[in-house]
């Protein structure tokens, strides 16, 4: 019913929901940064922390990852090429276990320990998930009652 709504709802109010949920998000894209910078921090997190963004669209989302490629320390070869930053967020965030793939050659762990609820990016987004949900309805009943009063 929502998307129907969102159909008939002329362009001008369209760009108003998107402009109110990209500047929300942003504002959480920075939070979840900064929650990045204050814990732990290891060249992967701050990988990941930075391709974090705000997207522009008629409900509230972010963009974590993607396909560029990660700046990291070891030389890509044919077999084992560099990463893409959307590689290394699931690790980066949930960490890994202590199997064989959570460990180099020489013992050193790939990703943190393995955690159920997250490092960063997942415990900041349960801590405003309330506020991000009631900023929205704000947002869409303001523009439905002002649309069809």
């Amino acid at each position: 019913m929502l998307m129907q709504a969102f159909k008939v709802m002329p362009k001008e109010a369209q760009k108003e929901l998107r402009a109110s949920n990209k500047k929300q998000m942003t504002t959480l894209a920075n939070k979840i940064k900064s929650a990045a910078r204050n814990g732990r921090s290891s060249n992967q997190q701050e990988i990941v922390a930075k391709s974090i963004r705000a997207n522009s669209d008629r409900f509230p989302s972010i963009i974590i990852g993607g396909s560029r490629i990660a700046r990291v320390s070891r030389k890509a070869t044919f077999k084992s090429p560099r990463p893409a930053v959307g590689q290394l967020v699931f690790g980066v965030e949930f960490g890994a276990g202590d199997t064989k793939n959570g460990r180099l050659p020489n013992g050193v762990r790939r990703f943190p320990k393995r955690s159920k609820v997250g490092y960063f990016i997942f415990p900041t987004l349960k801590r405003n998930q309330e506020r991000i949900r009631q900023d929205y309805l704000e947002t869409v009943y303001k523009l439905l009652k002002k649309r069809w009063g």
